[in-house]
C-alpha cells in the first residue's frame, strides 16, 4: 500500500486586516464588468471569501497585489475586514503579479494590456523580461506598444464595435483621428474582415496622397512693419551673399524713415 507524503503547511500566514487600510493599487484603464462583481459579492455573501487576497506593506497600510475585484466585491457588502496574505515585493514584481492574475481570471482587452506593458516598461523592465515573465512571445509585448498611437476615440469605437486586434492595427496607418473613427464605424457597419478593412485603409490612403496640396492663400496686409520687416530680411539676405549693405531706420514724428546704402564696385579703367 503505498504510502501519501507528507503535506507541508504554508509558510504564509493569513492576517484579518481592516479594508481601511488597503488601497486598491490598479491601472487608470481597469475597467470592471457591474454584474461580474456583483456575481462575485453574492457569491461571497453565500460561501465566503473561498480565497485570501495578496497585499504588499505601503506606508501605514497595505496596498492590493492580487484580488482587486475581491476587496471591491466585499467593499459593496459593506466588510470592514478581509482575509489577506501580506508578501514583501518591490513594486515592478507586484505589478507584474497583478496582470498575471488580470489576465487569467478576467483578461484585460488589448488595449488594457498595451497599457500594463508601457507601465512595467517604465518601471524598468525590458520587453524580454515581460515576456519571459508572462510566459508570452516577445513579438506580442512589442506590437502592444503601437495601439497606444491608436487615437481615443478610434480605441472606443473598436471596444464598442467588438472588433478584433488585428482591426486596430490596421487602422494604425491612417494619419488622424477622424479617419481612424471612421473606418472602425465603418468596419463594424459593413461587418468588414480585416483584408477587407486594410483594402479600405490602403484606398482611403491613397485618396489623401492624390489630393492636391492646399491652396496658398496671400491676405493685403495693412501693417506696415511687415513690409519694414521685409525690407530688413532682404538687406540681411544681400549681406549673407557677400554685398555690403546696410540699412538704418529714423523715427520721424508722422513716419519712419529708412535709408539702404548698398556699395557697389567701382571699375578699373
Amino acid at each position: 500500500m503505498s504510502v501519501l507524503p507528507e503535506i507541508q503547511p504554508s509558510r504564509r500566514q493569513v492576517c484579518c486586516l481592516p479594508l481601511s487600510l488597503i488601497h486598491i493599487k490598479t491601472q487608470s484603464s481597469r475597467r470592471f464588468d457591474r454584474q461580474a462583481l456583483l456575481r462575485l459579492a453574492s457569491s461571497i455573501r453565500q460561501h465566503g471569501l473561498l480565497e485570501p487576497i495578496t497585499v504588499r506593506p505601503v506606508g501605514p497600510g497595505y496596498e492590493t497585489v492580487l484580488g482587486e475585484r475581491r476587496v471591491r466585491a466585499c467593499l459593496m457588502l459593506g466588510y470592514t475586514h478581509i482575509d489577506a496574505f501580506i508578501l514583501s515585493v518591490p513594486p515592478g514584481d507586484a505589478a507584474l503579479l497583478s496582470l498575471t492574475e488580470n489576465t487569467l481570471r478576467e483578461p484585460l482587452d488589448f488595449f488594457q494590456e498595451a497599457e500594463a506593458f508601457a507601465a512595467l516598461k517604465k518601471q524598468g523592465f525590458s520587453e524580454e523580461a515581460i515576456a519571459r515573465r508572462l510566459c508570452t512571445e516577445e513579438d506580442r509585448v512589442t506590437d502592444a506598444a503601437r495601439l497606444l498611437s491608436l487615437f481615443p476615440e478610434a480605441r472606443r469605437a473598436v471596444l464598442e464595435e467588438g472588433l478584433s486586434l488585428a482591426h486596430a492595427r490596421a487602422l494604425l496607418a491612417l494619419p488622424d483621428e477622424e479617419s481612424q473613427y471612421a473606418l472602425a464605424r465603418q468596419a463594424a457597419r459593413l461587418r468588414l474582415s480585416v483584408r477587407e478593412t486594410q483594402a479600405q485603409v490602403n484606398k482611403a490612403l491613397q485618396k489623401l496622397s492624390c489630393s492636391p496640396p492646399p491652396r496658398r492663400v496671400i491676405s493685403t496686409v495693412s501693417e506696415p512693419r511687415v513690409y519694414l520687416n521685409a525690407i530688413r530680411g532682404l538687406v540681411l539676405e544681400m549681406k549673407e551673399r557677400g554685398i555690403n549693405a546696410s540699412v538704418e531706420t529714423e523715427q520721424k514724428k508722422d513716419c519712419q524713415e529708412m535709408i539702404i546704402r548698398v556699395q557697389t564696385r567701382s571699375r578699373n579703367l
